[in-house]
């Protein structure tokens, strides 16, 4: 009989083992004091988000969670302990097993419980249950990844608009320096041509006085 039981127990432990490799978002609480009918209810509640109750002793869920190699995990496991088993929610799962709790503060704790492989303490599951539900959280991160895109877009716009008003304005004033280049280049033969007359006026007049004194003799 202790042999059978042994095995009954590995085969426990395996399945245990099994499910918590598939699911391995999962909580820890107390249920020491919690009637039969009461997990019942709790269990009708948790299939609606596709998360399960499993009901383990200590020793068989210590022994079950060693494969897993988180720290302080084992220490979770004290007396009857319930795994609640998250689904594709485990927001959902964690807001179900808080307010069951509320609702049976004597008779289940909340003692923690892993997610993404991180040991959350009972203060961490708390928090995590008053997040909104994963649509709502979801909605709120598309929501704040499209502000940000949404002023990247309108800053584009922006710039391409005074792209284009510098190209309009470039145009307007593309003639204007070209007569300004054309200005002065028909100026430079006029300063050369004045600069001559220029050094003639500067010039010393002509000696006149021989064709002055022939007359007077």
């Amino acid at each position: 009989m202790a042999r059978v039981g042994r095995m009954v127990k590995e085969a426990g432990v395996e399945e245990l083992s099994t499910a918590l490799s598939s699911r391995p978002n999962f909580f820890v609480a107390g249920v020491n004091r919690l009637p039969a009918s009461d997990a019942d209810a709790f269990r009708k509640q948790l299939s609606g988000s596709q998360a399960r109750l499993v009901v383990v002793k200590r020793r068989l869920g210590r022994r079950a969670v060693e494969r897993l190699k988180i720290d302080g995990l084992a220490n979770l496991f004290e007396g009857s302990v319930g795994i609640v088993l998250a689904g594709d929610d485990a927001l959902l799962a964690a807001k179900l097993l808080v307010e069951f709790r509320k609702a049976h503060e004597e008779r289940l704790s909340v003692r923690g419980g892993v997610i993404d492989g991180q040991l959350l303490d009972p203060a961490r599951v708390e928090e995590l249950a008053q997040l909104p539900p994963k649509p709502v959280l979801l909605a709120q991160v598309v929501l704040t990844l499209e502000s940000p895109l949404a002023d990247v877009i309108f800053t584009l716009e922006r710039l391409i608009g005074d792209i284009a008003w510098l190209a309009e304005q470039a145009a307007a004033a593309k003639p204007l320096p070209a007569a300004n280049d054309a200005g002065q280049a028909g100026a430079a033969p006029q300063a050369g041509a004045e600069a001559k007359p220029a050094d003639t006026a500067q010039a010393p007049p002509p000696d006149t006085s021989t064709t002055q004194e022939g007359p007077s003799s």
